[in-house]
This record gives structure tokens, C-alpha cells and sequence, in this order.
């Protein structure tokens, strides 16, 4: 038996799918918004890396996931930076998305069929969870002094984009949901 075969056979690993996986992503997640130069992104970055090693017999699908994730990120946040309903803080950006949150969508995109399926796990829950945890979540990093949501309008902007994104992400997801394979 090989090294790489023991290390499969810990218990640990066998489980990375559910709470190690979210406490290191979460972890990323903490790091991104509180270092919001290169520090929060490239430890991201790092977990990202932990995650395909770990997800290695399945790296093509989850790289394509974290890519379209990433890519969704940065044009809805870019689109509510364009239409006025969200002013982010930090200089590193592409248009107007921070880096930063760029890497946290990054990061979200791996939990998708893992730690945080339930997000994707039916059309209704993408729908829901996008219109009114998209206007959550980023009411909480207008809590954290990392943007602000410009009046009712930015909130609705929120929603409905969040709304369409989560539906995207639960169509890429469907196919390899971790719950839904042997």
C-alpha cells in the first residue's frame, strides 16, 4: 500500500466533503475579507489548491466549477458595481469586483458539491437561497466596512442577479452533486 492510499484511508480525508472542507473554505472566506490585498486571495488560493489535491479523481469537474463560479462573481459584481447598487473597498480589482471577492466566490464555486450543496441541491433552494441570502450576505460585508449596498435599489440588484447566478451555479453543480454519486 502506497502513501497515497493510506492517507485515503483516514478518516479524516474520508470526510473532507463535509465539515473540514467548510472550515477551511470558511477560513479563506475570513482571510479574504479581512486581508483584502493579495494575502486573503492567496490564502484562498491555498485552499483551493488543498481541495482539488483532495477532490484529485474529480479535479476537471470542480476546476470547471470554481472557474464558472469565479466568472459568475465577477460579472455579477462587476454589474452591480456598474449600476451603482454596491460601492466595494479595495484598490486590487478587475473593472469594479475586488479581487478579493473574486477569490471568495472562487472558494464558494468548491463547496457547491460538497460542504454547501444544499445551496444547489433543487432549483427552488438555488432560487431562494440566491434572492434572499445574496442580499445577506452582502449586508453582512456592509457590516464588516467591505461595501456598501446603495439604498433599496442595490438591495433588489442584489437579489434578483444573486437570484439568476445561484440558478446558473445549481444547473453546473447538478451533474456532480457528491451526495448524488456512490
Amino acid at each position: 500500500m502506497n502513501r497515497f492510499d493510506r492517507l485515503k484511508k483516514h478518516p479524516a480525508l474520508r470526510t473532507w466533503s463535509k465539515l473540514p472542507q467548510m472550515v477551511l473554505q470558511q477560513a479563506g472566506w475570513w482571510a479574504c475579507v479581512v486581508w483584502m490585498g493579495w494575502l486573503g486571495p492567496a490564502t484562498m488560493l491555498a485552499f483551493l489548491l488543498l481541495h482539488l489535491w483532495m477532490v484529485r479523481n474529480q479535479w476537471r469537474a470542480e476546476v470547471g466549477l470554481i472557474v464558472f463560479s469565479a466568472a459568475l462573481g465577477l460579472a455579477l459584481d462587476n454589474a452591480l458595481g456598474a449600476l451603482g447598487a454596491v460601492t466595494y473597498v479595495g484598490t486590487l480589482r478587475i473593472g469594479w469586483a475586488p479581487i478579493w471577492l473574486i477569490a471568495i466566490w472562487a472558494g464558494f464555486g468548491s463547496t457547491l458539491r460538497h460542504s454547501q450543496a444544499i445551496f444547489v441541491r433543487s432549483l427552488r433552494n438555488a432560487l431562494l437561497i440566491g434572492l434572499l441570502g445574496g442580499p445577506l450576505a452582502y449586508m453582512g460585508g456592509e457590516k464588516l466596512d467591505r461595501l456598501t449596498i446603495n439604498g433599496p435599489t442595490g438591495l433588489l440588484w442584489i437579489s434578483l442577479l444573486w437570484g439568476i447566478v445561484l440558478v446558473l451555479l445549481y444547473w453546473a453543480a447538478k451533474p456532480k452533486l457528491a451526495a448524488d454519486t456512490p
